[in-house]
């Protein structure tokens, strides 16, 4: 009986000691008021990557036929291709699929295979979809900006970021008729993208035998930005 009244004793006195700790923590906590705000720094990047669509489309009242056309011209171009190691040549969508009449009966099958060309040596790109234009017709371009120059570029944005963070953080601290501010937390917000170039387009005919040795496209540029938000403690005058 002796043994339990001393152990609830001790666990009384150490709760007791447990809140008393709380209570002076929570009096350490600083009691500023707080201010959410958040910042943003931008840049321009020119998109140094090129991805082009090649083609090819037939179409047969035999599926078989289709099929077979379709594997000898993609994989003629695919392996010749990749004789090279500048551009990469990569195989995308294929599908053969039957067209029907009106009655439902299949009158002919139809079938396409794209192959992609992608590279940050625009012109080696260039000229080697060119080469092929007449087995594979270019069916789109577009530009993009690669991962090592976004990654270069958001590391330059960080110290952008975080001195636009600063200063906001300090203005508004002023504005409010405060002598400062004390950084609470922060957060860094993911990159957003705005492309400035015009979407390139082809139409899907085969070449004529005068075949450029390259096609006419250029690059554009990207709008890279990130973010900074988190929130700051005002510090009373002084």
């Amino acid at each position: 009986m002796r043994t339990t009244w001393l152990s609830s004793l001790i666990a009384a006195s150490l709760l007791v000691g447990t809140v008393q700790i709380a209570q002076a923590e929570s009096h350490k906590q600083p009691r500023w008021p707080t201010l959410e705000l958040d910042a943003q720094a931008y840049t321009e990047v020119t998109q140094d990557t090129v991805t082009i669509t090649l083609q090819a489309t037939r179409q047969s009242s035999e599926q078989a036929v289709v099929t077979k056309q379709l594997t000898e011209v993609v994989s003629q171009v695919l392996n010749e291709a990749k004789q090279q190691e500048v551009v990469k040549v990569s195989s995308r969508n294929y599908y053969v699929r039957p067209q029907h009449d009106k009655d439902g009966k299949i009158v002919s099958w139809i079938g396409q295979s794209q192959l992609l060309f992608e590279s940050t040596d625009i012109p080696a790109a260039s000229q080697l979809a060119a080469k092929y234009q007449d087995q594979l017709p270019i069916a789109n371009v577009s530009f993009s900006v690669s991962k090592q120059a976004r990654s270069q570029a958001e590391a330059e944005l960080m110290t952008d970021a975080a001195q636009a963070f600063q200063q906001r953080a300090q203005s508004m601290a002023v504005a409010l008729g405060y002598s400062g501010y004390r950084l609470k937390d922060i957060r860094l917000g993911g990159s957003g993208a705005v492309y400035r170039a015009p979407r390139m387009q082809f139409n899907m005919v085969a070449a004529s035998a005068d075949v450029p040795e390259s096609l006419p496209i250029d690059s554009g540029t990207e709008e890279i930005s990130l973010s900074l938000s988190g929130s700051v403690y005002l510090l009373e005058q002084k």
